[in-house]
């Protein structure tokens, strides 16, 4: 049958993990070469980038944003979004000053962080700042904006990352760290940088995406 459209409504959700992973590759190169259009659902984030040309996020029968899956996973457009697509870590703080694109945060701390900034936004505006927890690099990295102190409150090795849990910026940030051992013990104070690129501020009215 030759339709114009194909709807697919989370159709590999009751499947193990690694079939999971075979028929979704298997899926998207059928797809492109019948040269159908699909509409599919799903509340998996990779499975959405991997799929998808363009992704639609959706809360409460509302679209939130529509683009390619560069865009939606390097620029949300709101916290929900970001939330979504995977930046777990939120931190609460107030713009001190902004420049173009980015602006100034101060957390509780007194610590300043550089983060993407609306243009809705300017000095003394409460935010939420929202990061990946890939996007937290252990180490200096960079030019030295952004980088900080934090202690390893706890870590889960995954084989190939290692996940900690540190205590900085007056909060809990989880991070992901890559390789096949875990490099940093319980109890250690180690540095961290946070990209500007990587970390985006939104009105502190926003809400949060359900984990």
């Amino acid at each position: 049958m030759r339709r114009k459209l194909l709807l697919l409504d989370e159709p590999l959700s009751n499947l193990d993990a690694k079939l999971r992973l075979r028929l979704r590759d298997d899926l998207r190169r059928i797809i492109k070469r019948v040269g159908i259009t699909a509409l599919y659902v799903t509340h998996d984030q990779s499975e959405a980038v991997v799929l998808g040309d363009r992704i639609g996020v959706m809360r409460d029968g509302k679209l939130l944003q529509l683009a390619s899956a560069d865009e939606i996973y390097n620029r949300p457009a709101d916290l929900f979004v970001a939330g979504f697509m995977g930046a777990s870590n939120v931190l609460a703080g107030r713009v001190v000053m902004r420049n173009g694109e980015y602006g100034t945060v101060e957390v509780s701390t007194g610590n300043r962080i550089v983060t993407q900034l609306p243009a809705s936004l300017g000095a003394g505006a409460p935010v939420k700042i929202a990061l990946r927890p890939e996007n937290v690099r252990c180490g200096h990295d960079g030019d030295g904006t952004n980088q900080f102190q934090a202690k390893v409150i706890a870590h889960r090795f995954e084989g190939a990352h290692t996940v900690y849990t540190l205590a900085a910026l007056g909060g809990e940030l989880e991070v992901l760290e890559l390789g096949t051992s875990a490099r940093h013990r319980v109890d250690s104070t180690i540095d961290i940088t946070v990209p500007p690129a990587s970390c985006w501020a939104y009105s502190a009215d926003e809400v949060v995406a359900p984990e």
